[in-house]
């Protein structure tokens, strides 16, 4: 393997202390058994909804919950206080530690046999108190981030507050190679949403989705990693505003749009609600929805001066 392509391990322990290393390679290590069951889901019966509906008021998939079993004890370490997912309905209390983990297992399994789908970390400090009365975090007490997406090649992005980079899976050494070191985020190419929600938007919301995406071309699969995969590689923004059927936002704050705006802003991006930084929204509680624009910081700021226009 040349020398120039080194592991996880040796480029993660050069940035973060060993708690925060080994909560990233357990996520890493849970993210490439779930590539491997992905892969032989249609031989194994795991297609398909499991009858049962989760927290978030949707059916849940077979993959759904074999994801959430293998990074629950993935992230059931020493260090961590406790995780909180997707699938979950309540916080589970791991320990005394410092960190707690927020994670979405399988993110877009809408498109599991169709398409990319992916899985996204959040790894957070100074949190034991959060969703008491009166308490609430944010994004800004994230320390690490990182996402996967089970495309070809399957990539691992993993984020500290100053740098981005991009790890590819090597299944003939079961290895995580750094393959695109400090990622920054280019200019936009692409706008990434799903136009079929137009009739949808609010007045001001339309009005900013089409100031920022003037000139760029669309590109939308409906898998969120997959999307923001592709806006912090090739340049673009990701778009998914409140509307009328989710006047709050659709996307979690916890487990998908902090740390992606964690990751878009490492990468001198950025991740807006419309009015604000993401990472500066107060979170109350663990399901907590919001609205994300991220990528190309001028594309972002283009919407932001049109969304804040009094109509």
């Amino acid at each position: 393997m040349p020398e120039s392509y080194p592991e996880l391990a040796s480029v993660l322990s050069e940035q973060f202390p060993a708690p925060v290393c080994a909560i990233l390679q357990g996520f890493a290590g849970a993210s490439a058994s779930l590539r491997d069951l992905l892969a032989v889901a249609p031989l194994r019966d795991l297609l398909g909804s499991t009858g049962e509906i989760n927290v978030q008021d949707e059916a849940t998939a077979k993959l759904d919950d074999r994801a959430n079993e293998m990074f629950r004890e993935a992230l059931r370490l020493p260090d961590v206080a406790r995780l909180i997912s997707e699938e979950e309905p309540d916080p589970i209390e791991v320990g005394a530690g410092t960190y707690t983990c927020c994670f979405d297992p399988l993110d877009g399994s809408s498109n599991i046999g169709v398409a990319p789908v992916g899985s996204v970390l959040g790894v957070y400090t100074d949190a034991h108190g959060a969703f008491e009365a009166g308490y609430s975090i944010t994004g800004r007490q994230l320390v690490a981030a990182a996402f996967t997406v089970y495309g070809l090649p399957t990539m691992l992005i993993v984020a500290s507050p100053d740098r981005v980079d991009g790890f590819a899976f090597d299944p003939e050494d079961r290895t995580w190679r750094l393959v695109s070191p400090k990622i920054r985020a280019p200019q936009a190419q692409y706008a990434s949403i799903n136009w079929m929600y137009r009739d949808r938007w609010p007045a001001r919301v339309l009005r900013a989705v089409d100031h920022a995406s003037t000139g760029l071309r669309g590109r939308y699969s409906g898998s969120m990693v997959e999307d923001v995969l592709r806006v912090l590689m090739s340049g673009g923004v990701f778009l998914y505003p409140e509307d009328e059927t989710s006047p709050d936002g659709k996307l979690r704050m916890l487990y998908e749009i902090c740390p992606i705006g964690f990751i878009m802003e490492a990468a001198g991006g950025a991740a807006m609600d419309g009015t604000r930084s993401v990472l500066d929204v107060p979170i109350t509680t663990p399901h907590q929805r919001g609205p994300l624009i991220t990528g190309d910081g001028e594309a972002v700021r283009r919407y932001h001066q049109a969304y804040i226009v009094v109509d």
